[in-house]
C-alpha cells in the first residue's frame, strides 16, 4: 500500500473514530503531554493553523502515530461544521504530516461529512459514528 493511500485510510479511520474508543456516551480523550508538545511544535513551525485545537483521540501503533483534533465548531440549522486536523507520522519517519479539512456532523442523520472541492461527501458509516456525532452536536454554540 503506498503512503498516500495509507495516510488516507488512517485519516478516514481516525475521523470516524475507533470502535474501542467509542462508548455509548463518547467523549474525547485527554490530550497527553506528547500530543500537546507535538501540536505546539507543528503550530510554531507553521505546519498547523494557529487556533485553539481540541484533542479528540489518537492511535499509536507499531506502524503509525496519529492524532485527531477539532476546532471552530459552527452550528447551522441541521449540522455542526468544524475544522479537523490530523497529525500523522509513519513508523521510522521523523517528519509529521498535517492534514486540515472542513467537516460537518449532520445531527439529525448521525453522519459525518467532509468538504471536498466545495461539495459535502459522506464518510461510510461505522459503529460508533453516531455517538461521536451526538457529542459534536452537543458542543456549545460559538459566539
Amino acid at each position: 500500500m503506498n503512503n498516500s493511500l495509507r495516510c488516507g485510510a488512517v485519516a478516514l479511520t481516525l475521523t470516524l473514530g475507533s470502535v474501542a474508543a467509542v462508548a455509548e456516551t463518547w467523549s474525547p480523550s485527554p490530550e497527553t503531554t506528547f500530543w500537546a508538545q507535538t501540536r505546539q511544535t507543528l503550530q510554531a513551525a507553521g505546519k498547523l493553523s494557529q487556533r485553539p485545537w481540541m484533542f479528540m483521540e489518537a492511535i499509536d501503533s507499531p506502524s503509525l502515530k496519529a492524532g485527531e483534533y477539532l476546532s471552530n465548531p459552527e452550528r447551522t440549522s441541521v449540522s455542526v461544521e468544524f475544522d479537523a486536523a490530523l497529525l500523522l507520522r509513519p513508523q521510522g519517519q521523523t517528519v509529521w504530516k498535517v492534514r486540515e479539512l472542513r467537516m460537518r456532523a449532520l445531527c439529525n442523520q448521525q453522519r459525518l461529512q467532509r468538504s471536498v472541492k466545495g461539495q459535502w461527501l459522506d464518510y461510510v458509516g461505522r459503529e460508533g459514528t453516531a455517538d461521536k456525532v451526538r457529542w459534536i452536536c452537543a458542543l456549545p454554540a460559538q459566539g
